[in-house]
């Protein structure tokens, strides 16, 4: 009887201890950013900000901004625009273009543009130069006909 309430309390302090590294490691990793990507058929100013979009035609000036109320750690960060195949059974992933950037740190947010002629869905992510595993932020769009 002993013996099986000593083995009940290792087995208790086991799980306990195995629980707590996990959710530790696990919260760290996933840990949410402070970001927010917003896509305009408009250069983005004050005035256009509000008028953010999800759908553009082919061969326009797609303006996007990234506000990062966390900061830039790095003075560059890599934006890839992603398109998602149709054509695929598994509707596969393509990398359609992607740019390194250099950004300037005092600043919590980035603005650039750009075009993109082939019709479909795609989505832009945006990484930090100290981890290209997680993106910044991510968010997606439609270039129609």
């Amino acid at each position: 009887m002993k013996n099986s309430k000593l083995y009940l309390r290792y087995t208790l302090i086991c799980i306990i201890l195995c629980s707590f590294i996990f959710v530790c490691g696990f919260g760290f990793r996933c840990r949410k950013h402070k970001a927010l990507l917003l896509f305009n058929s408009q250069p983005i100013t004050n005035q256009t900000i509000n008028n953010a979009g999800r759908n553009f035609k082919a061969g326009e000036k797609v303006y996007y901004i990234l506000l990062n109320d966390e900061g830039f750690k790095d003075n560059y960060i890599r934006v890839q625009i992603v398109k998602k195949e149709e054509k695929t059974h598994h509707w596969g992933y393509n990398i359609y273009w992607s740019k390194d950037f250099e950004i300037d740190t005092s600043l919590n947010y980035f603005k650039s543009y750009f075009v993109i002629d082939e019709p479909g869905y795609y989505f832009m992510q945006i990484f930090s130069f100290d981890d290209f595993d997680w993106p910044i932020i991510r968010n997606d769009f439609w270039i129609k006909p």
